[in-house]
């Protein structure tokens, strides 16, 4: 039977993280209890849906390397690796909880830290349902400026997926991906209904190029037939640390929050210079009137003549020799230092190879037999007549 096209409010949250002077730096803490409350104060509004900024815990990475200053750099760098997210962890299971208590989707942007390999960082998106499930992560796939000396590059696989929520498919955009056309080709064949646009601010500052920004979101949602949920940080004057990290420039961060339908009109916002909540009531009837206009999964798409290939398995740094002696790699056991179980590989075997043993089918070892042979006859036929 017919269903009626589900309608809810979306927020996007446009805060501040808290920074402290040095040799403190984040408050990842003061951070998570004022990301808490927001989430709070935006369901009591009615909204269900609701976003944050890129890397708001526990703050956006402001700072870039002084090479005159290495170790003071180096001091901030370890600060904000020990105010990373872990997930799961303790920071994510009181998301998830306040998830749960407000009945809303949290989507925000996190330093995760990867518990699996010391210090490695990744910019991503954590998704948690209204029943207060993680749904997944997404980790950014192209770093940017100072991110460089921070980030990993988020990989294939699950990184990729979009997520369902319980009022339709949500998939999420940091920053500079909405520069990254593949990628959201991906999201938008996978069928994304809203997508989360996670901003820091925008690129040089208000007074220089304060439409970057709401542009490039605009043009995911008017060619994805989607919704977009803008969450852009701002931090006003009087919250920047007086005695920060030299080289850091709080200045993108500026705001520009704003939600914006699927052909591609602003509804609300953008809101700049303040620190508030941006709400909007998302009809996803919308999306498929938009698509009826220009179908982009369907008779607008050519997918016979233009294609996309998407890597559905994950790289990982430290392998098992055996199973890359075997033809597939399998990421290597080392005491519990991996996610993966031991003996699961990471991307499928080769067509005709044993998952569980890594050996060749019987087929395979009676052509290697007949191969044996025919060397051995070629050895006879070229040896000298007796």
């Amino acid at each position: 039977m017919p269903k009626e096209y589900p309608k809810f409010t979306a927020a996007a949250v446009q805060t501040a993280p808290e920074y402290r002077d040095k040799p403190v730096y984040f408050d990842s803490e003061a951070t998570l209890h004022n990301a808490i409350a927001r989430i709070r104060e935006a369901a009591s509004n009615g909204a269900s849906l609701v976003v944050f900024p890129e890397l708001h815990l526990p703050g956006y990475c402001h700072f870039s390397i002084d090479l005159a200053k290495g170790p003071e750099y180096a001091g901030i760098w370890a600060e904000y690796l020990r105010h990373s997210i872990e997930v799961p962890g303790e920071e994510t299971e009181l998301l998830c909880e306040a998830a749960r208590q407000a009945d809303a989707n949290v989507v925000i942007g996190i330093n995760e830290r990867d518990k699996r390999y010391n210090g490695r960082q990744y910019n991503s998106v954590l998704y948690i349902s209204r029943a207060g499930e993680i749904l997944g992560v997404h980790r950014k796939i192209n770093i940017t400026v100072q991110e460089l000396l921070i980030h990993t590059r988020g990989d294939g696989g699950g990184n990729l997926r979009i997520h369902d929520m319980d009022f339709g498919k949500v998939s999420g955009l940091i920053c500079g991906e909405h520069h990254q056309p593949m990628l959201k080709q991906c999201y938008i064949v996978q069928g994304t209904k809203v997508n989360c646009s996670l901003w820091p601010g925008c690129l040089g500052g208000g007074e220089e190029l304060p439409w970057v920004a709401p542009a490039l979101t605009t043009a995911m949602a008017a060619s994805g037939a989607c919704w977009c949920v803008l969450a852009a940080n701002y931090i006003p004057p009087e919250k920047r640390p007086k005695d920060f990290y030299s080289n850091t420039d709080f200045h993108q961060s500026f705001g520009g929050s704003a939600i914006i339908n699927p052909f591609g009109e602003v509804v609300a916002g953008p809101v700049r210079d303040q620190e508030t909540i941006v709400y909007a009531d998302i009809d996803l009837r919308l999306n498929e009137m938009a698509r009826g206009i220009v179908n982009i999964t369907g008779i607008y798409s050519r997918w016979d003549i233009l294609g996309l290939q998407v890597r559905t398995s994950q790289y990982e740094p430290l392998v098992s020799m055996e199973s890359v002696e075997a033809g597939w790699p399998e990421a290597a056991d080392l005491g519990g230092a991996l996610a993966n179980e031991p003996g699961t590989p990471c991307c499928p075997p080769p067509e005709g190879m044993d998952a569980g043993t890594g050996e060749a089918p019987p087929d395979a070892a009676a052509l290697a037999e007949l191969r044996a042979r025919v060397a051995e006859l070629e050895r006879r036929l070229g040896s000298p007549q007796r």
